[in-house]
């Protein structure tokens, strides 16, 4: 013999158990029939709702016809678990342990994921970082990973070929962490990524043009080559650090289109277009990335 309501707790959302335990103790659950394997109840709230409980070899079965039970653990199945539990001489769990171990309010809805990948320029890149512990497939625990790699952020600070490329080894060497994980991590590593290339874009007029071209090149040489093989990106997150490497060659192009460099960029980015994307690239198609959306 065991709890129900035990094995119930950690698949239940916190406010929902404090107002099925409301339930039980007004006295709105009726049991109509039960043995040592099972209870049917009869809960009244706005209107009486039938609840079925039942141990069963691969889990628990529950039940009950109010709208809400469609979309997980409601408030009358924690009532009359908590009172069949009380029947049968099992103490509820406390507060401390319901907080501890229900289901906590998601720091993000729906309809901000939403316009997150409607505008990925403007996300809110903490969003993006914790998306897949609320909306992903799995709930597996796995590796945090640094917002940014270690870079200077300041504006009037020239960067470097050799700073950038530094950065982007730190954030390959992410995935050799023991509970890195491509699925469940790829968010981290799409923000981490977009993080530096905001950097990048801040510190672009401090920049000498031919380094800045040869910066954001190696931006997508490294978008390619690495980012796209350390994630699994079933979600899309792909979008948010490719829209800022259009954005940030989009301005290189517009402020200085006579940099030497441009027809490297646009040998290497043509010949990267050809194998991974099987299509053409130069640095006028790189800029249109900035107006991905998904």
């Amino acid at each position: 013999m065991k709890s129900i309501a035990q094995e119930l707790l950690d698949r239940t959302e916190e406010a929902v158990w404090r107002r099925g335990e409301g339930y039980a103790d007004k006295g709105k659950v009726r049991i109509l029939k039960h043995d040592e394997k099972g209870i049917e109840a009869a809960v009244s709230g706005t209107k009486n709702y039938n609840v079925i409980l039942k141990f069963v070899a691969n889990g628990i079965r529950k039940q009950c016809d109010c709208p809400y039970a469609a979309r997980g653990i409601c408030k009358h199945i924690v009532a009359a678990a908590i009172v069949w539990d009380e029947f049968r001489g099992f103490a509820r769990p406390d507060s401390a342990t319901v907080h501890a171990e229900t289901i906590q309010p998601s720091p993000i809805s729906g309809p901000q994921l939403t316009r997150c990948f409607a505008d990925p320029l403007n996300a809110d890149l903490n969003i993006i970082r914790v998306a897949v512990d609320y909306f992903g497939f799995s709930h597996k625990p796995h590796a945090v990973l640094p917002k940014c790699p270690r870079i200077e952020s300041r504006e009037e600070a020239p960067l470097s070929l050799a700073e950038v490329k530094s950065a982007l080894q730190e954030m390959a060497s992410w995935n050799r962490r023991s509970s890195y994980n491509h699925y469940l991590c790829a968010g981290e590593m799409a923000a981490a990524f977009s993080e530096l290339l905001e950097v990048i874009y801040r510190r672009l007029p401090a920049t000498p043009p031919d380094e800045a071209v040869r910066i954001m090149l190696s931006c997508v040489d490294w978008y390619y080559a690495k980012f796209n093989n350390i994630i699994d990106d079933s979600d899309g997150v792909w979008v948010f650090p490719k829209t800022r490497i259009g954005r940030n060659v989009a301005a290189l192009w517009k402020n200085h289109p006579d940099s030497a460099e441009w027809m490297t960029f646009n040998k290497a980015a043509g010949d990267l277009g050809r194998k991974w994307e099987s299509e053409e690239l130069d640095a006028e198609a790189v800029a249109g990335w900035q107006d991905i959306t998904l």
